[in-house]
């Protein structure tokens, strides 16, 4: 199970590097929120998510995933994700400790929910 996770934190985390917004419409659930504390937003939804990717400037992203727990069609996934990022002159650069929440749609694992908190600014 945490293999096929860390699979889809590092599809995301290549989403985030390439800007790619028409693959974070299809990975985003359609009820899609940010809650971060020290990067990108305190709460922000799918659309201005995707809206934002062109101004994020990463040079770096990578996820660790520590833990994994299903509940039928939901998944909690805690994870580490070290960024070395900027967005309008912003650094972003550190460790993050994020909790994200996938929901299966249609046999699809689609993230609903990333709780961020940036531990470090390195």
């Amino acid at each position: 199970m945490t293999e096929e996770f860390q699979g889809l934190e590092t599809e995301w985390a290549g989403i985030v590097q390439r800007q790619d917004q028409a693959a974070a419409e299809r990975f985003l659930a359609d009820d899609y929120v940010l809650s971060s504390v020290g990067g990108v937003s305190r709460h922000m939804p799918r659309e201005n998510w995707i809206a934002s990717l062109p101004s994020i400037e990463t040079e770096l992203l990578e996820a660790d995933v520590e833990d994994v727990r299903t509940y039928g069609d939901v998944a909690i996934v805690k994870a580490r994700l070290r960024w070395l990022a900027r967005t309008e002159g912003r650094s972003l650069n550190g460790t993050y400790a994020v909790t994200d929440v996938f929901t299966n749609d249609q046999g699809r694992w689609r993230a609903s929910w990333r709780i961020s908190v940036r531990l470090t600014d390195r």
